[in-house]
């Protein structure tokens, strides 16, 4: 009898070992199945987290937002980019100033980190970031004064760049309405065209430029001075001014108006009136 119940005892002890073998099986292939449906197996889905990023896991994000560096010296010109696209660029800190052509909308031989301090967006100490449209070119670009950089004026060329930021967006909208220019700036910076109108827009507590004629005056006058002897503003507020390219005067008066003083002249190929 003995012999017997240990016949039949020692399969039951089989049986029990073989379903905690089962048992131990199934779980391990149950959270098997559980990192799968998380996408970190081997079977399908992404093998890391890091590759489930958009950002390649060899660039690391921040690398990204940091921008390409950029030296002081450089322009839009040496990026060889076309118009439309965007770059974001760092200029390093302590910079010193180089020549900027436009206000707001510059044109792409401009210095991009002074450019940026012009805007407002970094300064020569502390560099930074910022983000640049390629455009294309303008017919004129004007200048202005602003956080310790003064920009030229300049006539056509062939491409232009901006700043995108939300501290810009209404800067450039303005400077596509109007074209900044200092006190001294003569209408000649645009390409003459007989009937043509612009509009600029001229800084407050500005002084006096030279001015040749009145009412009619020539196309080398100071916009702003002009603008200021016909009534249409004054030197300390500023403001925006229209004029039109008119045909050259056989000669010209000037006059004291306003508290402006301008100077007679002979014959010249070209002239503008405020309107």
């Amino acid at each position: 009898m003995a012999s017997y119940i240990s016949k039949f005892d020692r399969p039951n002890i089989t049986g029990r070992l073989s379903l905690l073998l089962i048992a131990l099986v199934l779980g391990t292939a149950g959270c098997a199945k559980t990192r799968n449906d998380n996408g970190s197996g081997s079977n399908g889905g992404h093998t890391d987290s890091a590759a489930s990023s958009s950002t390649p896991a060899s660039v690391p994000p921040a690398a990204v937002a940091a921008g390409t560096p950029t030296t002081w010296e450089a322009n839009a010109t040496s990026l060889k980019s076309e118009d439309g696209k965007t770059m974001i660029l760092a200029c390093s800190p302590n910079g010193e100033p180089h020549t900027v052509w436009g206000s707001d909308i510059y044109t792409s031989d401009s210095s991009i980190c002074t450019a940026a301090v012009h805007s407002g967006l970094i300064t020569f100490q502390q560099g930074g970031t910022v983000t640049i449209e390629l455009r294309p070119g303008l017919k004129i670009y004007g200048a202005s004064e602003r956080n310790g950089v003064t920009t030229s004026s300049y006539g056509g060329w062939q491409q232009s760049f901006v700043f995108k930021s939300a501290k810009t967006e209404a800067q450039v909208r303005a400077a596509e309405e109007s074209t900044a220019v200092l006190c001294n700036t003569g209408a000649a910076i645009a390409p003459f065209e007989a009937g043509k109108t612009l509009k600029f827009t001229c800084p407050p507590n500005g002084t006096s430029g030279s001015v040749w004629g009145t009412d009619t005056y020539t196309l080398d006058s100071s916009i702003c001075t002009a603008a200021a002897h016909a009534g249409k503003i004054t030197l300390e507020t500023g403001g925006l001014v229209t004029i039109e390219m008119r045909p050259g005067e056989p000669s010209y008066k000037g006059s004291t108006r306003n508290g402006i003083t301008t100077k007679d002249y002979e014959k010249y190929d070209s002239s503008f009136v405020l309107k």
